[in-house]
């Protein structure tokens, strides 16, 4: 069971988040690479650079361009309205860098607010290129549509989706997932972060969801073939669903090296 949209309308977990700076500068010493044009991955042990990234879904861009820009009601930021400081971080080398990786910069924005990005690999990589950004007015322009690609991944049940197919032979139920986003919802600790996935994921572990769920799946008749199950089969098929459930989540939760929280 996926949230309804009424309910994912009324999530806010950011609104008085401080500035996404903040969470660049503790993610960058997990990091080797400090250039917004290097990411590591640490799950894949390979360099990733912008152009990298924007080649992964450049051959969609131009069948999806009236695609219309889905503007995040929170967080939401004019780099209009800074300046300064951003000059210090510019290269020396050439003055048509700049622009080149501000162009890079709103592509990548860009595939965020139209959803052409929507896995959970590929938010990651995004979003450590946004927590490498030397310049603080590419950083406050991620912090939007960073959010709101997040809730979107969440709420049009990508989430569910690849946790389902990490978990073939005992698929996660949905329930799980709709718990903790309720959870998440109703917990003021939850502005912590922007990253409602993250979010999700900690709470089934942190708040023991997996047991509980593993053993209503374990004894439902449609598991047997329409029969109830004896105590004994039913805490055996409890304990898979357990052991291949935490494995995903744990396999998830790896793609963070430094957890995405404010601070």
């Amino acid at each position: 069971m996926s949230p309804t949209s009424e309910e994912a309308s009324e999530l806010d977990i950011s609104s008085s988040s401080p500035d996404f700076k903040s969470w660049s500068r503790s993610s960058s010493t997990a990091s080797r690479h400090t250039n917004i044009t290097e990411v590591n991955d640490p799950l894949e042990d390979a360099e990733f650079t912008v152009q990298d990234i924007l080649s992964s879904f450049s051959s969609s861009r131009t069948a999806q361009k009236s695609h219309s820009s889905r503007t995040p009601p929170i967080m939401s930021s004019s780099r209009s309205g800074r300046s300064g400081g951003s000059s210090s971080h510019r290269s020396s080398k050439s003055s048509k860098k700049p622009r080149a990786v501000q162009r890079s910069v709103q592509q990548l924005i860009e595939s965020l607010e139209t959803h052409r990005v929507n896995t959970l690999t590929e938010l990651c990589r995004i979003e450590r290129v946004a927590a490498t950004c030397e310049n603080e007015e590419d950083a406050v322009a991620f912090q939007g549509p960073m959010t709101a690609a997040w809730d979107y991944y969440v709420n049009s049940n990508q989430l569910l989706s690849e946790l389902r197919g990490m978990t073939r032979s005992y698929p996660i139920c949905s329930d799980i997932l709709y718990d903790a986003h309720v959870r998440v919802r109703s917990d003021p600790n939850s502005n912590k972060s922007w990253n409602l996935a993250w979010l999700c994921l900690t709470k089934i572990q942190e708040d023991g969801l997996v047991d509980g769920y593993a053993g209503v799946e374990a004894v439902k008749p449609e598991m047997w073939g329409g029969r109830e199950p004896s105590a004994e089969e039913a805490e055996q098929l409890k304990a898979c669903f357990v052991y291949e459930w935490n494995k995903a989540l744990s396999a998830m939760l790896r793609h963070w090296a430094v957890d995405p929280v404010w601070y």
